[in-house]
């Protein structure tokens, strides 16, 4: 069987440029159509994420807040610290100069009496915590024989709490029928 096509050329050419408008059509509808749907895709899905992000903003605003309150927590937490650390340090050595009193009577001889004292505090440079380790004294002293300068002298060196003992120059000066001795000492008291 043979066909014969009795349509002028035109027509069939106009037939098929129809046919290729349409399917240009149709594919611009598909693509202007995959268009729209990543753009909503995208749109939602920035929705979503500015929705989140003012929900993390609100949250940090929140905690912000609280942030604050821990560093005012902290800052406070540190004072305290200090002032404990203080006490601790002045109820370690605030019996010191009582205990070193003690000590001392308990060498004084009793033909021996003070009439000045200095005190320096002995404190380790390498500790942390400023520990004190002894007192540097000097004590300016009077007597009435030198007997009892010897006894005070040697109750110090004998004991275990007081050491690097010097004895200063002796002044002798004559009071109605007796010789005053004034004399300074200088020593080490060692904190225990």
């Amino acid at each position: 069987m043979i066909s014969i096509n009795l349509l002028p050329k035109e027509i069939e050419e106009y037939q098929k440029f129809k046919e290729l408008i349409g399917l240009i059509i149709v594919g611009m509808i598909v693509f202007i159509s995959v268009l729209m749907v990543i753009y909503f895709f995208r749109v939602s899905k920035f929705t979503m994420l500015s929705l989140e992000l003012s929900k993390i903003e609100q949250k940090l605003k929140e905690l912000d807040s609280v942030v604050k309150e821990v560093e005012q927590l902290k800052a406070v937490k540190s004072k305290l610290e200090e002032r404990r650390q203080l006490v601790e340090r002045l109820l370690s050595n605030g019996l010191i100069y009582p205990k070193f009193m003690v000590d001392l009577l308990k060498v004084l001889p009793d033909g021996v009496w003070l009439s000045n004292m200095t005190t320096s505090l002995i404190v380790n440079p390498a500790d942390i915590d400023r520990k004190i380790t002894g007192i540097k004294v000097s004590l300016t002293c009077s007597s009435y024989d030198k007997f009892s300068i010897a006894d005070f002298l040697s109750n110090l060196e004998n004991s275990v709490k007081f050491s690097d003992v010097v004895l200063g120059p002796i002044n002798i000066s004559q009071q109605e029928k007796y010789e005053l001795h004034n004399f300074i000492v200088e020593f080490n008291y060692k904190v225990e």
